[in-house]
């Protein structure tokens, strides 16, 4: 009577108190507050042993769910001492029920999934819906989170209540096929690896390797994970085995008892290759600050790490930090590239071989480089007119555990811009030269240098690139020119030269300075247009109303500007019909040796080719005849002067100086003059016939009037021959003839001339004559 009062008071106890918990507390064991004593059973024998409810405490073990496979047969045992026993019995409860409970399973009156009522008595139950197979438990609705609760009821118990309770909160699962991958490693070792997967659930894993369906290693088991993924290997397991085998992976629960799928992998090829220790073949520098790339030289499809020490600090490589990891190559010898802290220290490098496909964790002494290659910091400071080259030291030591790399020999060379060597300044096996004066070197021109240290295996250090400095003026542009422009022939061109050597390659930009006389004041001409290199083109000059004077500088690339050139001045060249004249300042610094006279072909403005020149040789002369030129050269005539300095000879240049010409000066030869204005056609020869004596006639027509302005005679003729050529007998003129065929009275009569000349320009001629027989 007293256990069923209890169990009442039990029943509504624990109504009052569950019904008070939040929700989510649920899906723990709940705690009997009837205070029964702690019972105690166990799962598959001792695999699982659970001891009471958990206390209402979510860390409990008993609320931890214990993974079972679907379909597993689990044996249910009480494990604590009882005196005597009428029943255990046991409910197996979906979580979601278990949840929706207003009393305990003792006093629900739901049907029991297992009970026994002897001391030794067990219970065996298969975890599958009794609707699929009459060895299942009730109220089965597939894999998730159940309880296991058991109460027993005692007629007699050892000083304490006459029954007992104990809870086990379980996942059942329906065990997936573990997903695996595998990497075949040296040394014919295999890594497993277990990636993060919802088929990885399982609390272990079996691994076993098989032989033509036998298995010919111990069965491996990996424990229960803590974190995915992981990684296993095969250790020893497979030593001194070269066949083909079959690796079989196995998820385990905690009961051991889960027929899960195995993963299955036919293993068809094993790399017995041993790895050997890699060799620091090279350090190079780049032109980035600080970037080198490191040559090592090892096995093909190794990956590496590299470790890196201070050698002006005491220290030791620490093999615990890796400087960088770099994979594999197709290449036995690959390099990659590093950024060093500092790029004015020395840092020394040791580099380690890795199993790409099975990396290990923490360095392997036995695959670390025997020797060390250090960088050749160096840096470049240009002064006057030299590049001072300097660098650190080779290093002279190794740490404990490293072969020492003895020094051989520095070198610095001169570089071109595409990358490759230009020349070798300096070599040295001395370990205490630390530095090369480079010189003669030219200002603002760009110099590109490396060092390396020989070391057996080379250092080189970064490539650095310095423009050169000087103080030193440049010299003058020892040749100047003037022309005129052939498209502008009011423009003056100005030309610097070196010839016959070339100009220095370090030229920034070119001068030009005007003044209007020789000894005047010199102006920057910032208008003139640079047509060329030394070559500048004045729009502003005027050359046909003046001569104008030039000289020029040039500044190199470190900004310094050269003496003056020598100065030239234009020359200013005009004339009449029959004659011309220029300037008689010398356009030199020096007097002149040669006036030449050319004639100029207008629509190139330059001297015409093959014609004789105007005059010649000229010294000191600054006028010319020009009426001796014949008719045939045209009736306008363009001329220009060219001027030679003293000493030079026709053509120019002693070195010192250069030729000056004038502006291009048109001379109009007239057409037309006319014969005595009395004349008499008595048949003497003389004055018998009123003539035009003229040149460059084309076309020409003759007219004469009486006294009352009648038209008593005309005539005309084209090609009408030069001055000097004409035949009276031949040419038009009036012999006193008029028109009718009469003759005219001796006495006063007027005419009128018309005449287009060779350039197509009309003349008109009007005057009285006298005729006389």
């Amino acid at each position: 009577m007293n256990r069923i009062i209890r169990n009442i008071t039990t029943i509504l106890t624990a109504f009052v108190v569950w019904t008070s918990w939040p929700h989510e507390l649920f899906a723990q064991c709940r705690p009997d507050n009837g205070s029964p004593i702690r019972g105690e059973f166990s799962i598959n024998g001792n695999k699982v042993n659970v001891k009471g409810d958990g206390g209402d405490s979510l860390t409990a073990t008993n609320n931890i769910p214990i993974k079972i496979c679907e379909g597993e047969v689990i044996t249910l045992k009480n494990t604590l001492p009882i005196n005597a026993i009428t029943s255990n019995d046991y409910w197996i409860t979906e979580l979601n029920s278990y949840k929706l409970l207003t009393t305990s399973l003792a006093g629900s009156g739901r049907i029991k999934d297992a009970s026994y009522s002897t001391l030794t008595g067990n219970a065996s139950l298969r975890l599958i819906s009794k609707s699929a197979d009459p060895s299942g438990i009730n109220s089965y609705n597939g894999p998730g989170i159940y309880v296991i609760t058991q109460y027993d009821n005692s007629s007699s118990i050892a000083a304490g209540p006459d029954f007992h309770h104990a809870c086990q909160v379980i996942e059942i699962i329906a065990p997936p096929k573990p997903v695996v991958t595998t990497s075949v490693c040296s040394g014919n070792e295999i890594q497993i690896t277990f990636p993060t997967s919802p088929n990885n659930i399982f609390d272990d894993y079996e691994i076993k390797f098989t032989i033509l369906g036998s298995s010919f290693s111990p069965t491996k088991k990996t424990g229960k994970p803590t974190t995915y993924p992981f990684t296993v290997k095969s250790g020893s397991m497979l030593a001194g085995f070269t066949q083909n085998m079959t690796l079989s992976v196995k998820g385990l629960t905690v009961t051991e008892n889960c027929d899960a799928p195995i993963f299955n992998k036919n293993l068809t090829s094993l790399n017995a290759a041993t790895i050997f220790k890699p060799v620091v073949s090279a350090i190079v520098g780049t032109t980035k600050k600080g970037e080198f790339k490191l040559a090592v030289s090892a096995q093909n499809n190794i990956s590496r790490n590299l470790y890196i020490r201070d050698p002006s600090t005491p220290s030791t490589y620490d093999y615990t930090k890796v400087f960088k990891t770099y994979g594999s190559t197709a290449t036995a010898t690959d390099s990659t590239v590093l950024q060093v802290p500092n790029d004015s220290k020395m840092y020394c490098f040791q580099a380690e071989a890795l199993d790409l496909a099975c990396p290990s964790t923490g360095s392997n002494p036995n695959l670390i480089s025997s020797q060390e290659i250090c960088t050749t910091p160096a840096k470049v400071i240009p002064e006057n007119d030299k590049n001072v080259i300097s660098w650190l030291r080779a290093n002279g030591g190794a740490p404990a555990g490293v072969n020492p790399t003895p020094f051989i020999n520095y070198r610095v060379e001169l570089m071109r811009v595409d990358g490759t060597v230009d020349q070798t300044l300096f070599d040295s096996n001395s370990i205490t030269d630390l530095s090369f004066e480079h010189q003669p070197v030219i200002c603002g021109n760009d110099y590109i240098y490396r060092v390396w240290t020989n070391y057996g295996s080379l250092s080189y250090s970064q490539i650095i690139r310095v423009k050169a400095v000087s103080d030193e003026v440049p010299t003058k542009i020892p040749l100047i020119y003037t022309t005129i422009d052939v498209e502008d022939k009011n423009a003056v061109n100005v030309q610097g030269l070196f010839s016959p050597n070339p100009a220095p390659s370090n030229i920034l930009s070119y001068n030009l300075y005007k003044s209007d006389t020789y000894n005047g004041t010199y102006n920057p001409l910032i208008s003139a247009k640079m047509k060329a290199d030394g070559l500048f083109i004045d729009n502003s000059a005027e050359v046909e109303k003046k001569s104008y004077c030039y000289y020029m500088t040039y500044k190199n690339l470190c900004g310094k500007e050269s003496e003056p050139s020598e100065k030239i001045c234009t020359i200013y060249l005009t004339g009449n019909n029959n004659s011309i004249k220029w300037t008689t300042e010398t356009p030199f610094s020096v007097p002149v040796g040669y006036y030449i006279a050319y004639q100029i072909d207008p629509s190139t403005n330059r001297p015409i080719s093959g014609r004789p020149t105007i005059v010649d040789n000229f010294k000191g002369n600054s006028t010319d005849k020009i009426s001796r030129l014949p008719e045939s050269d045209g009736q306008e005539i363009f001329v220009q002067i060219h001027a030679e300095p003293l000493n030079t000879g026709l053509g120019g240049g002693n070195g010192r100086f250069g030729t000056s010409v004038s502006n291009i000066f048109k001379i109009f030869r007239p057409s037309l003059t006319l014969s005595p204005q009395i004349f008499t056609p008595n048949g003497d020869k003389v004055n018998d016939k009123f003539l035009v004596e003229g040149r460059f006639i084309k076309t020409l027509k003759m007219t004469i009037y009486d006294r009352w302005g009648n038209s008593i005679f005309y005539d005309e003729q084209t090609n009408y021959p030069y001055q000097g050529t004409q035949n009276p007998d031949t040419v038009i003129g009036w012999d006193g003839t008029m028109n009718n065929g009469s003759k005219a009275m001796e006495g006063s009569y007027t005419f009128k001339i018309e005449v287009e000349d060779t350039i197509g320009q009309i003349t008109t001629k009007e005057g009285a004559l006298l005729l006389a027989y």
